[in-house]
């Protein structure tokens, strides 16, 4: 060969350059045995052992505003210090071999003494990097035990939330500890803390790696994520919550990490702007909140031209931050309090909850009787001061809150003269013993207003509403039975009922969300309103506006009011808070018209007691306190429904709180100066 021809030159140069060529390719040929005869096995084996493992990357939720994109729910950076393990390896080691000392162990006690290296190490490391942040740490060693053994691939976190004062600490004092590092995470923080809670809802953290996705992968790990519970972070989830994505992790036969890389990107959720005003919703708890720390209530704030809810308050509630922060044991026996129960949202009924409505369902009835034709404003009935007919029920008896005297339309409804309203209710047309004329035309007309039926308007494809409500109970127009007793027999109507109807006694109940759709109608003149929470969804994702959408403004049912009939409610209305005999007048705000109607219904409460002897359940009468109301004067843009529990009266409990709204709104404009004119000169 010509190489082995080189080696017999007399060229002495030629010759090394020859023998060094064929001791490079000897070296090259006994790598190659190494690597591919002698040591292919092992490395066979080890690419056997090693593993792939899918990691879920949370996208970061979609921010929920007000009206006027103020914020009320929206993310935050949180820096937390991550731990990386496999960084680590060397000095568990070092450490290792430092307490084992020459000794000669077991192989169960090497297990041993390894693992305590381990929790050595990193707790000491844990301590310094704490120390100098000012927040001494001990690791628990459970923590770190798990994480070790189940999740070693990824980074462990030891410090959750740093101050950027703490964060400046680390950048200037920590990068030269092994294996630490920060790390900047989006956290969803609520700006008002407890405003709105029911409304906005709460997320639950989230870390099955078994649970349903919607990346076609089974995760063996979850970096933190948080679920939307209830409320709209619940209802509308997957909209906030936006596309995980995906990334990989190769880990070697003892579970540490050689390589990563994404998969998929995670994409942000939606953004959803809300009916809202922030100012407003912030008015509203203030002043339902002055009544006393243990309020149980609820305030919404409607514009009778649209249905959009301007507030939506129910007290008492909690700090939707709580439960990404966690609680406190105070904190858990407020949550858990069952007299207060923080978790009903009183104002649209959730967990069923709804009110008897009292005299504030004399707006229905005082429409109904206008509009049938049954009353003449002027004409005068007699007051005793209680209502009293054997005929209707075994000596049936009511006590009228009104003093005795000759009233009319006018005086009967701003006093709430239960007598003048059952007289119509049972006499529609003058004669006796035509309640059932006067029960069928309560009925049509509650039902027009859409009593009983749920209210809130879901987005399109959605079948949910915003968040949870009742439809309270109202009897549909051909009920021939009032409801079932609690044996399940079917009740008749009698005429007793009837008069009890009238008055928002019996059997029905409302949300006070119902009744501000029905005080919107009364002051629009007539169009019963689908209350509004999402105004749109905005689309963070800059190439794909096309999917925004917007919430139109739908009218459920026109009345078609006639025009005297608006004008005499409207005088009347405002009567009751003008005059100085009204039973709304504490609702009164200096140069602003406003229109109210207050009640007080009674409803039985168990006591938790039984009768010693019969054994029968012993109940108290409570009273739910109610005052709805609309202003300004010639284009109402406001209307006000407080309900309060266990109150004194509407006119005492409920109708200062709506005057403190009323001047807060009148304040919050004219602070505003947007070239409209303030509330109080409309």
């Amino acid at each position: 060969m010509f190489v082995f021809d080189q080696l017999r030159s007399r060229d002495i140069p030629i010759k090394v350059v020859t023998a060094f060529i064929l001791c490079c390719m000897l070296l090259l040929t006994v790598s190659l045995w190494q690597l591919q005869v002698a040591s292919g096995d092992d490395y066979r084996i080890r690419q056997e052992n090693q593993s792939v493992r899918a990691v879920r990357l949370p996208a970061t939720r979609g921010r929920i505003l007000d009206r006027n994109q103020r914020p009320l729910a929206v993310n935050r950076l949180r820096f937390d210090v991550h731990m990386y393990i496999d960084e680590l390896r060397p000095l568990f080691y070092a450490h290792y071999m430092r307490l084992k000392n020459e000794r000669k162990l077991l192989r169960t006690e090497q297990v041993v003494l390894e693992k305590e290296a381990r929790y050595q190490v990193v707790s000491n490391l844990t301590m310094q990097v704490s120390l100098r942040l000012g927040q001494p740490l001990v690791l628990d060693a459970e923590k770190f035990h798990t994480h070790y053994y189940k999740r070693r691939y990824t980074p462990m976190t030891v410090i959750q939330d740093l101050s950027p004062t703490q964060v400046a600490r680390f950048v200037e004092q920590i990068h030269a500890v092994p294996g630490v590092d920060l790390s900047v995470n989006p956290v969803r923080t609520y700006p008002n803390g407890d405003m709105a809670f029911h409304t906005l809802g709460y997320l639950r953290r989230d870390d099955d790696p078994d649970a349903a996705d919607e990346v076609p992968f089974r995760f063996r790990y979850r970096l933190p994520d948080y679920v939307g519970v209830d409320g709209l972070e619940g209802v509308y989830d997957d909209l906030l919550r936006g596309n995980a994505g995906v990334k990989t992790i190769r880990v070697n036969n003892i579970s540490y990490r050689t390589s990563e890389g994404v998969w998929e990107w995670p994409e942000s959720g939606y953004d959803m702007v809300l009916s809202l005003d922030r100012d407003i919703q912030l008015a509203a708890e203030a002043a339902l909140q002055a009544n006393g720390p243990e309020t149980r209530g609820a305030v919404v704030v409607m514009d009778p031209r649209t249905g959009d809810l301007l507030s939506l308050v129910s007290l008492p509630g909690f700090d939707s931050n709580k439960f990404i922060s966690g609680f406190s044991r105070k904190e858990i026996t407020q949550l858990n309090d069952s007299r207060l129960n923080r978790w009903l949202n009183r104002a649209t009924g959730s967990g069923g909850v709804s009110y008897p409505p009292g005299s504030i369902f004399k707006l229905i009835s005082a429409v109904a009787y206008l509009e049938e034709g049954l009353v003449d404003p002027a004409e005068k009935v007699y007051n005793p001061g209680y209502f009293r007919d054997s005929r209707l029920y075994p000596n049936y008896e009511l006590d009228d809150t009104a003093p005795p005297g000759d009233y009319d339309f006018i005086r009967a409804f701003k006093r709430s003269s239960n007598t003048y309203f059952i007289h119509y209710a049972l006499k529609p047309d003058g004669r006796k013993d035509q309640w059932r004329q006067g029960k069928q035309i309560l009925l049509d007309w509650g039902n027009h207003f859409r009593l009983g039926q749920k209210t809130l308007v879901s987005l399109p494809g959605k079948l949910l509403s915003p968040i949870r409500e009742s439809g309270g109970y109202f009897p549909a127009r051909d009920n021939a039975f009032k409801k079932k007793n609690q044996f399940g027999e079917r009740i008749g109507w009698a005429a007793g009922d009837v008069a009890n109807l009238c008055i928002g006694q019996g059997e029905i109940t409302v949300t006070p969300l119902q009744m501000a759709v029905m005080t919107s109608a009364v002051a629009n003149g007539g169009k019963v309103l689908q209350p509004r929470l999402v105004k749109r969804i905005d689309s963070q994702r800059a190439f794909d506006q096309a999917q925004n959408r917007v919430i139109p403004v739908k009218v459920l049912h026109d009345l078609q009011l006639k025009p005297e009939t608006v004008a005499l409610m409207h005088e009347a209305m405002l009567a009751d808070v003008a005059d100085r005999d009204g039973s709304g007048r504490a609702a009164r705000v200096p140069g602003l018209a406003i229109f109210g109607k207050t009640g007080t219904a009674q409803k039985k409460v168990p006591t938790g007691k039984y009768h010693p002897r019969s054994g029968v359940r012993l109940f108290r009468t409570d009273h739910i306190t109610w005052f709805v109301s609309f202003a300004p004067a010639e284009s109402p843009r406001y209307a006000i429904v407080v309900m309060v529990e266990s109150g004194e009266s509407g006119g005492k409990t409920c109708a200062p709180i709506a005057g403190r709204i009323y001047r807060a709104i009148r304040d919050m404009e004219r602070e505003r100066e947007k070239g409209e004119p303030s509330l109080a000169k409309r």
